[in-house]
């Protein structure tokens, strides 16, 4: 009896398909953290014209999310496993690839410490109370990069967000809420070998990323593009203007970057072809920091090397274990050895110990 083999649609991982976005907006803007960079209390506003629901643009921006999301879903469903030279090369080197995860992020809490700030760079408490969280912060950052007590800073780390909210406010802390997922992930992955809770280590991590993105992309664009279109006038980042598109104003550009990171932000939500967004997001960090050395501002630059460390290390995590299997919106049904990242990879994911 002859057995139809079930037909896999191969992509070529190269073909970001699920974000067109990509090519109408700039990766310096859409992963910028615009307040790193421009004063929210700025004696210099600018005058802009909120978005609305009812603008071409806007809606023609909610079809091309949507597209994104429902070809995503499809990607997830029919792409084939990653390479098994990929998936051999992070089970071998998986030690090392948490360690290297730890340091860059104690690397960055260690920095923000010295720098005066908590988590993030604009984030500054005066006082006392700023001087222990500091200290508790630059703390965390020593254990995390001798690779020591990493359930403690995993603890440590939980505290001093929760009390960063609170100083903050609660919208402040959306937007680093991927300094809780990284806390999280410490905390679940230290668990015994046999515990479940390991599964959820990586899809904490990932939901929590998809969080501080999408917040990012409401707060600091979609719901008050006056801080990004500062941040445009004093960086003239606009390449569409550039290219010779006068109506691709600033606004505009603002809509798309805003709207590009939204993007990323529910894919990774969703848990769906978690690799490929990854990818084009590390793309986009990693253009966002060659514009400011290429323009002479390596202040900047390293600013945004330093903010931006526990990004590209939770990139490093997704490229090469994926986001696990858990907490996902459930489309995958290719058979294990087919799928995208099917039940080969929640095996696979599970075992990060650094012991």
């Amino acid at each position: 009896m002859r057995i139809e083999k079930k037909k896999v649609l191969r992509i070529p991982a190269g073909s970001l398909l699920f974000l067109p976005a990509v090519l109408l907006s700039c990766p310096g803007l859409a992963v910028a953290h615009v307040k790193w960079f421009v004063d929210e209390n700025s004696m210099d506003p600018i005058e802009v014209i909120h978005f609305a629901i009812e603008e071409p643009a806007v809606l023609i921006w909610v079809g091309v999310t949507l597209f994104c999301i429902a070809a995503a879903a499809v990607l997830d469903r029919y792409l084939r496993q990653p390479s098994a030279r990929l998936l051999s090369l992070a089970q071998t080197h998986r030690q090392e690839i948490i360690r290297l995860f730890q340091m860059m992020v104690g690397l960055t809490l260690l920095l923000t410490a010295v720098k005066g700030a908590i988590i993030a760079p604009h984030l500054e408490e005066q006082g006392q109370i700023g001087l222990l969280l500091r200290f508790v912060e630059g703390g965390i950052g020593m254990l995390l990069i001798s690779n020591i007590a990493i359930p403690v800073a995993g603890a440590l780390l939980v505290v001093l967000f929760v009390v960063s909210a609170g100083l903050f406010g609660f919208i402040s802390s959306l937007e680093y809420f991927n300094f809780l997922g990284i806390a999280l992930f410490l905390l679940f992955n230290a668990a015994a070998a046999d515990s479940r809770a390991r599964e959820y280590a990586l899809p904490l991590l990932r939901i929590h990323t998809g969080i501080a993105l999408g917040v990012l992309a409401w707060t600091e664009k979609l719901y008050a593009p006056h801080l990004a279109m500062l941040f445009l006038r004093e960086n003239k980042i606009n390449f569409m203007q550039t290219l010779g598109f006068d109506a691709f104003s600033d606004r505009l550009f603002v809509l798309s970057a805003g709207s590009t990171e939204l993007i990323f932000g529910i894919i990774f939500l969703l848990g769906l072809i978690t690799r490929l967004n990854t990818l084009a997001l590390a793309g986009f960090l990693i253009s966002s920091n060659l514009y400011f050395f290429l323009i002479g501002k390596t202040e900047e630059a390293f600013l945004e090397l330093t903010g931006h460390l526990p990004l590209l290390a939770i990139a490093i995590l997704f490229i090469l274990f994926g986001g696990g299997n858990r907490l996902r919106l459930p489309v995958r049904s290719a058979p294990e050895g087919e799928g995208g990242t099917s039940r080969t990879e929640n095996t696979r994911n599970v075992p990060l110990s650094i012991r």
